[in-house]
């Protein structure tokens, strides 16, 4: 069994739930398989950033990287499905110095909510790492010292942003203005995501700083690239040969950007910078320099694979094959500078297969129409296996957008995956556990020697489907082979004669196929999978097992899919089920308090925080009863001291004391936050000490965590707090925002 490699907070349960079916097969290839036993292969999905939640947009490429492993598995093939969280750049230094811990805490954090996710959609790694490691740094180094021996990199004096209000320079994902190619409006200044143009900073047209909103200026600053330009021939040569197998939409993108002519690649950032330092940057430069994210991200892949199987990494990335899953929004780096560097330093070329968006109702996601979903809202109403289901049954390899069309996700969950796969294995284990036990007979008659070969040819189009990731394909004809089950038992109508050893026969025959497709379905269900093998009294099966060999005994099936019922128009998952929700890894719980006291006060003093820059501390009087507590909040940005003295707000005033910078907090402020703009909740008639509550909950006073109130989710609607359906307000008065967005979260 391969190890698993997780992060060690990561809880027991999910733990388990990751570890417990990575073992590898070591079953051989049947006859006619397409794959080669044994072939070794990396298998990729891109590193997602540890700076926020996964949603059901992401989940998207980590099912279909995770469906392509299993099957590459159970063909018999050494496949290793490696991922990392992407820990490094100014995003996350940035938000965890508002937060005040160190980035690296920072970051672990959404790590481990990551890992849960993906636990909980089923997606399961052989490693999952992080790029802000010891192997990754020492690769990272090793290559770019390779670089430097072929005399591939160099330095040169170039503009860079500089902000004079906060003091910095800004990388490009923290300045945006318009896109100088296309006009489009409000990009960032490393990739216009409208046409698709990579950009730096100074290429905007009206930049704006993205953490203060002020107009930016350029300075002159020495920074380390990398030579691009170079390898234009090679990656045309490799984008248009038939091995790439390049994907027709790429290739056109491709082939256009080199077109249009590469530039050198700017591969260091100025301080302040989470990431590596470069070495010997500040001898040859006078400034400590850091490798961009985007250099160190991609060796992240290696460093997994290192991190799994140590030196034996190079069998795999020297000698096996490399299938990376990426969106179409990183295609560049992807397609252009990671193929370059690993050319650069003799390694392999990889596959790469690019898929589009995920819309929801054919429009993007929208928290205020109802359809942004994390991984956590949505499995508060809808199956895991469901949305696999959902997603495999429209993904080809056409880069499209993929639209999750709620009403049409619910027919394809109930009326295909229920009443077509699941009503045939269902019912045929269920009629035979009931009226038999056993099986000792298979029906092998004209009609089934005849069935059985239009299915073993079915079989082999399905492999060849999955090898091509066809995975629209490979659900359409395993839904063949149900109907095929689904008439042959409806012609049988065993129920009328169910002793007879003919309908025993026939429905061992049924059985057989109920086996079959178990198998076939695996990659994109698998707990579906094994219900249906633990009710035959087997364990895993894989691709060499298919057959109609099977006899033996049953065992009572548990229920293989969840019907949808319908979820209240316009809401989110969660508060179409309960009055309120608490977000969690598993279903929503309904809760009869609410777990925070929430309580006006009136803030009388503020001062800058003694070892933050980004902090405050405030004292608030809570009244008689509660006294005053030391505030410490991140509002420095967004409010001058003047502007805090005397508000009254609403505090939440059970949450467990902590120092932030060496500083004690005893409470906490609320703000809603669009990530341009922040409010605190506005009090106005309420007086100082008293409760605010959700319509029908009650406050609880038992003191809770910080990680607990990140589980909590209150949103922004018509500039009120909801919690679920219930609204905020104290006796006299509803508790409200201003200036932020429908949709936004409070924190």
């Amino acid at each position: 069994m391969v190890k698993e490699k997780v992060n060690e907070n990561v809880n027991e349960n999910v733990k388990e739930k990751i570890i417990e079916v990575n073992g590898k097969s070591n079953g051989k290839v049947s006859k006619k398989s397409n794959g080669k036993a044994n072939e070794k292969v990396i298998v990729t999905a891109a590193l997602p950033y540890a700076n926020g939640n996964i949603h059901i947009g992401h989940l998207l490429e980590y099912v279909q990287a995770d469906v392509y492993t299993r099957f590459l598995k159970s063909i018999g093939k050494d496949a290793l499905f490696v991922c990392a969280s992407d820990m490094h750049g100014t995003p996350i230094e940035m938000n965890a110095k508002k937060a005040g811990i160190e980035p690296k805490k920072f970051a672990a954090k959404f790590m481990k909510e990551h890992q849960e996710d993906f636990a909980s959609y089923l997606i399961e790694f052989d490693n999952y790492y992080h790029t802000d490691s010891k192997e990754n740094k020492e690769l990272v180094e090793f290559i770019y010292s390779e670089l430097k021996k072929k005399d591939l990199i160099y330095t040169k004096k170039m503009n860079v942003i500089y902000c004079k209000s906060c003091q910095r320079s800004l990388p490009d994902r923290f300045v945006k203005g318009t896109c100088p190619h296309c006009t489009t409006a409000d990009q960032y200044g490393d990739i216009c995501e409208s046409c698709g143009i990579t950009l730096k900073g100074t290429d905007l047209v009206n930049p704006k700083c993205s953490l203060c909103g002020e107009s930016p200026t350029q300075k002159e600053s020495e920074h380390y690239f990398f030579k691009l330009k170079s390898f234009s021939k090679s990656l045309e040569k490799w984008f248009n040969t038939k091995e790439s197998l390049v994907q027709p939409e790429m290739k056109n993108w491709l082939n256009n950007w080199i077109k249009n002519g590469l530039d050198d690649w700017c591969i260091s950032r100025d301080e302040p910078y989470y990431g590596f330092e470069i070495p010997d940057s500040k001898k040859e430069t006078g400034e400590k320099k850091y490798f961009y994210v985007w250099l160190d991200a991609p060796i992240g892949y290696i460093s997994s694979t290192k991190n799994l199987v140590g030196n034996k990494w190079k069998d795999y990335w020297h000698h096996g094959h490399i299938q990376h899953f990426i969106g179409k929004d990183i295609a560049y780096f992807h397609f252009l500078f990671w193929p370059a560097v690993l050319m650069a330093v003799d390694i392999p070329l990889p596959k790469l297969t690019v898929h589009g968006w995920v819309t929801v109702n054919g429009k993007k996601m929208s928290k205020s129409r109802g359809t942004f979903f994390t991984a956590k809202d949505f499995l508060q109403d809808y199956s895991a296996e469901s949305l696999r289901f959902y997603y495999m049954h429209g993904l080809d390899k056409k880069i499209v957008d993929l639209d999750l069309n709620l009403d049409d996700f619910k027919a394809v969950t109930n009326n295909v995956l229920m009443g077509n796969l699941g009503n045939f294995c269902y019912r045929t284990l269920t009629f035979a556990e009931k009226n038999y036990g056993k099986i000792d007979d298979i029906a092998d008659g004209k009609e089934e020697k005849a069935l059985v070969k239009k299915i073993e040819k079915l079989f082999f189009d399905i492999e060849k489907s999955y090898l091509k990731q066809d995975f629209k394909a490979v659900i359409k004809n395993i839904l063949i082979i149900s109907d095929f089950g689904n008439a042959y038992f409806q012609k049988s109508e065993v129920w009328k004669d169910k002793d007879s050893s003919v309908s025993k026969a026939a429905v061992g025959f049924c059985l057989n196929l109920a086996r079959n497709l178990s198998i076939l379905i695996s990659p994109v269900l698998p707990e579906f999978s094994e219900k249906v093998w633990k009710s035959l009294s087997l364990k895993k099966l894989i691709w060499k097992d298919l057959g109609f060999t099977w006899k033996g005994k049953l065992k009572k099936v548990e229920k293989l899919v969840e019907k949808i019922e319908a979820a209240k128009e316009g809401e989110s998952a969660g508060a179409a089920k309960s009055s309120g929700t608490v977000e969690s890894s598993g279903a929503a719980k309904t809760v009869e308090k609410f777990p925070l006291q929430m309580v006006v006060g009136q803030i009388k003093e503020v001062e800058n925080h003694p070892n933050a820059d980004s902090l405050y501390l405030m004292k608030v009087d809570f009244g008689k009863k509660i006294g005053f507590k030391q505030v410490v909040a991140g509002l420095k940005k967004w409010f001058k001291i003047t502007g805090l003295i005397s508000k009254k707000a609403v505090f939440c005033v059970n949450m467990k004391p902590a120092k932030l910078r060496g500083e004690l907090s005893e409470a906490m402020i609320f703000a809603a936050d669009d990530h341009e703009n922040v409010s605190l909740l506005h009090v106005k008639k309420t007086k100082i000490g008293n409760a605010v509550n959700f319509s029908g909950l009650e406050n609880s006073e038992k003191e809770v965590t910080f990680d607990d109130f990140l589980k909590i989710k209150m949103l922004v609607k018509n500039d009120n707090i909801y919690f679920g359906d219930k609204k905020l307000s104290s006796k006299i008065e509803d508790i409200v925002v201003a200036g932020v967005k429908e949709g936004s979260r409070v924190h």
